[in-house]
């Protein structure tokens, strides 16, 4: 699956329950397969947003099995470099 970057903002959500608050900070991308071709959220948690570019997930490290022997997806994806885009004329 290839993840493209065409934008370094990032969109920060405030959120609380109860006495607990946090912000939950995400980055959009262009993920795009075979099958279909989406926009979608990045988890950033607390690191930097991802420089301009294309990218791969490293299925190796993004896919644990979960308690219950299901596999389970990380939150935030570790994202390979394989690009950066090509300058806009």
């Amino acid at each position: 699956m290839k993840l493209t970057i065409t934008s370094i903002d990032v969109n920060e959500k405030k959120w609380s329950k109860g006495d607990r608050s946090g912000v939950i900070r995400t980055q959009e991308a262009t993920a795009e397969c075979a099958r279909f071709r989406q926009r979608i959220r990045l988890d950033l948690g607390k690191d930097d947003p991802f420089p301009l570019g294309e990218y791969t997930v490293d299925l190796d490290d993004a896919i644990s099995v979960g308690d219950f022997g299901d596999l389970k997806l990380a939150r935030r994806l570790p994202l390979v470099s394989i690009g950066a885009p090509a300058p806009k004329r």
